[in-house]
């Protein structure tokens, strides 16, 4: 495992070392060499690292290899066909496993690198936290997860420097079904759409609140008629039944609950909540109450779907899975609201709380949970 906390504070050191946030220039090179690093260590493990590339992934890539093209649509029980397809091109240039896990790696950080490096204004932070939250473990074992996660946020990048209008919210939409094609999970994120026009504001939180507390108490009977959407034999059938249609309250999934609320609490409170002609919650809407960018919106939307899925989480662990599409907005909300911070020395204060508050939730998951989670530890090369 000493060489997880070595890449974490590689990264850290490296981006203060070149004061990586000061240009431009600078932003690109750290990226490119943090997630470099990054990519070289996932792309060099060993197929034994990671609970699910170990058990099927490795398996079934040189599965794949046999089957015609015509034949993919059978393997589609366990995959989706997008997914079949991509696993079956990579076989015709190598059949070698060692390929597939580099090739993968370099698709899902390198997506997630490029989000970051567009949309952040802090790619340490946001750099450190990718790792730090322990979201490069989940994105060694939930491979497929990990592919439609970097479409996505592909496609939300190419939206979010876009003019939105109707023809890129269309483009959106296509990568969001490529991606869907790869975890079919990924339809969800259709969601960002409507929440990417909405406006931040009161009548929203209560509204969101409301329905929060309705799937809260209803989530069984929601997610049997989310579950038909899919259609008979789908891969979330199985979800309804055993452990995974169960909740899981621990110290785990309160922290993870904690993380993701904190980030929204906090941009609540410095983008909104200090910029309010009006802090009684409860008082009429008055003119100019709000003065949020687009980009700041979103955010907080994004980020509050993120925590009430790790809340759902507590009523049915499947909930978790569809956390990974909204959890990275809390890496750029973090650095955004404490930059939005008036006194300087408040902002060290919250960066520095930010940092060692992750950093111990990395040490406590990489010592305890790490192993049994997602099988990352112990690392292996695939040389070793």
């Amino acid at each position: 495992m000493a060489v997880y906390f070595a890449l974490a504070a590689i990264v850290g050191l490296y981006g203060t070392a070149i004061h990586a946030n000061t240009n431009q220039r600078r932003r690109k090179r750290f990226v490119i060499v943090a997630f470099a690093l990054m990519i070289l260590l996932a792309g060099l493990r060993s197929p034994s690292v990671g609970i699910d590339l170990r058990q099927h992934y490795a398996r079934n890539f040189t599965i794949i290899a046999s089957y015609a093209w015509s034949q993919l649509a059978s393997f589609t029980t366990p995959y989706e066909i997008g997914y079949c397809y991509y696993t079956k091109f990579l076989t015709l240039i190598s059949t070698d496993v060692q390929f597939y896990i580099f090739v993968t790696s370099f698709i899902i950080y390198a997506a997630i690198g490029y989000f970051i490096y567009k949309e952040s204004t802090d790619v340490v932070m946001s750099t450190e936290l990718v790792i730090l939250s322990c979201l490069y473990y989940m994105f060694m074992n939930i491979i497929r997860q990990g592919m439609a996660v970097a479409i996505v946020l592909v496609g939300f990048v190419w939206l979010d420097y876009s003019r939105r209008n109707l023809k890129d919210y269309v483009k959106f939409a296509i990568m969001i079904i490529l991606a869907s094609t790869f975890h079919n999970s990924a339809i969800l994120c259709m969601s960002i759409i409507l929440f990417d026009r909405l406006k931040f504001t009161k009548k929203q939180i209560l509204i969101g609140g409301a329905i929060t507390a309705l799937i809260y108490t209803f989530y069984m009977q929601i997610y049997v008629r989310v579950v038909g959407f899919f259609g008979s034999g789908n891969n979330y059938e199985r979800y309804l039944t055993g452990s995974e249609s169960v909740g899981n309250f621990n110290t785990q999934s309160l922290v993870n609950f904690l993380l993701a609320f904190f980030a929204f609490l906090l941009g609540y409170y410095v983008l909104v909540w200090k910029k309010k002609s009006v802090k009684n919650i409860f008082a009429e809407d008055v003119e100019n109450e709000y003065w949020l960018e687009k980009s700041e919106s979103t955010m907080l939307f994004l980020v509050l779907i993120a925590s009430v899925c790790r809340l759902l989480l507590f009523r049915m662990n499947i909930m978790n899975r569809f956390t990974y599409y909204f959890i990275p907005f809390l890496y750029i909300l973090y650095p955004y609201t404490i930059d939005k911070m008036t006194l300087r020395s408040n902002r060290l204060i919250m960066r520095a709380l930010v940092y060692c508050v992750f950093a111990l939730y990395f040490v406590w998951m990489t010592t305890s949970y790490a192993s049994p989670f997602y099988g990352t530890v112990p690392f292996e090369f695939f040389w070793s």
